[in-house]
């Protein structure tokens, strides 16, 4: 053997092993984490696209009517702006625009963002009175101001200066009536935690409990009250959020068989321009100027045209704590897939809430997506071209329950009528 066949001979191994490791690299960087693994069915999306939370006919026409925004030739940020808009005039599940979820005082107050992923602007709304159309004022108050976030009657004033209708009020006789058998039923299940007297028994109003050893409660009641109602805080807010999905008993929908929760939105152009959004009336029953997940970028809704876009839904001020959307959009600019991106973010909320409830969808800038859900069963919507502009449901298996190892696509349909 010759000298030069020797040294062939000699380096092949090495050769190998390097391209090897190569290989190994460039899949790492394309997000193939051997934590996780992306459902064949979700990698064949074509530009345009768009995936929003829940499905069903209401939810579903929200990314229909974004679509059709997509297709006469608006951009990204008019299809969120209108496939929100449908959720809010349909009132979709009753948590999404007026003549919902009711607050402490009966009244409905809106939450609702966009997100320009080009731009990394957002602009938002929350505690929104008045005025029906919050995406809308939320898209205002990016494009005709300076700010990124509204609230309360101001937003209102803001709104209607810049062209929007206000109304005497956002509730509805249906909504006073869900408010009216709350009372009736002494105000079960609420928010309120270390307050006298007992919020596990009755209604407000409220006074606040001491917190410290060295002012402890005068009264045994109160002493009561108090254990009560650090008891009650977390699992007030487990209550409300259950009231939103269908696992509950038939006795506790409200309003409807397939009552849901918040509308987030991502949608992302031909040439890949991504846009995000989110809406909702929040937490029925909630202590009136709440604010909720669905009017704080990275908490509802987060977009970047360099990576993709997040949609969240669910416990929102768990969200806002976490800020989910801005992790997974982070977590694919760091190479994983929309999939592992999601099971990610939600992991980390459970690991640290266990009786958290909600769901993020990920939608990459090539029109890759996924989602994952902790306790509850959970679906989204999906249009694209490789749809051929019909509406699809993608059902998700929830994380940590059993026989569900990961999340997951568990099936696709197609939306009838859409």
């Amino acid at each position: 053997m010759s000298i030069s066949s020797r040294w062939q001979a000699l380096l092949a191994p090495l050769l190998l092993g390097a391209a090897a490791a190569a290989a190994a690299s460039r899949a790492s960087a394309a997000g193939q984490d051997a934590l996780f693994t992306e459902p064949a069915d979700t990698q064949a999306s074509v530009l345009p696209i768009v995936v929003n939370t829940w499905a069903g006919p209401c939810f579903g026409g929200s990314a229909a009517a974004a679509w059709a925004a997509l297709q006469a030739g608006g951009s990204v940020l008019d299809a969120v702006e209108q496939g929100c808009t449908h959720a809010e005039a349909q009132r979709c599940d009753r948590t999404v625009g007026y003549g919902g979820s009711p607050d402490e005082a009966g009244e409905t107050s809106l939450d609702a963002l966009v997100m320009d992923g080009g731009s990394m602007r957002a602009g938002a709304v929350a505690n929104l009175r008045r005025v029906r159309q919050a995406a809308s004022a939320a898209r205002l108050v990016m494009e005709r101001s300076w700010h990124s976030l509204l609230a309360g009657e101001e937003a209102m004033a803001f709104a209607v200066g810049m062209g929007l209708q206000a109304r005497d009020s956002l509730s509805t006789a249906e909504s006073r009536e869900v408010w009216r058998k709350w009372v009736e039923g002494r105000c079960q299940p609420n928010f309120r935690q270390g307050v006298a007297p007992d919020p596990t028994q009755s209604c407000g109003p409220y006074r606040p409990l001491p917190v410290n050893k060295s002012s402890a409660p005068r009264h045994d009641a109160d002493k009561a009250s108090w254990e009560g109602s650090r008891q009650h805080g977390q699992r007030a807010v487990q209550q409300v959020v259950q009231r939103h999905h269908h696992h509950r008993q038939p006795e506790q929908q409200w309003p409807s068989e397939a009552a849901h929760d918040t509308i987030a939105m991502v949608a992302v152009s031909a040439d890949g321009a991504v846009a995000a959004g989110a809406s909702s009336n929040g937490a029925i029953h909630k202590v009136p100027g709440r604010v909720g997940d669905a009017a704080v970028p990275g908490g509802g809704a987060y977009a970047d045209n360099e990576v993709g876009g997040c949609g969240s839904t669910g416990d929102g001020d768990t969200h806002i704590a976490f800020l989910p959307c801005y992790q997974v959009v982070e977590a694919m600019r760091r190479g994983l897939s929309p999939q592992a991106a999601a099971e990610e973010a939600v992991r980390r909320i459970a690991r640290r809430v266990p009786t958290y409830v909600g769901a993020v969808v990920a939608v990459s800038k090539d029109g890759r997506h996924g989602a994952a859900a902790h306790g509850w069963q959970f679906s989204y919507s999906v249009v694209s071209a490789a749809s051929g502009g019909r509406v699809e449901t993608v059902a998700v298996e929830p994380l940590g329950m059993a026989g569900a190892g990961s999340a997951g696509q568990a099936a696709i349909s197609t939306e009838p009528g859409t």
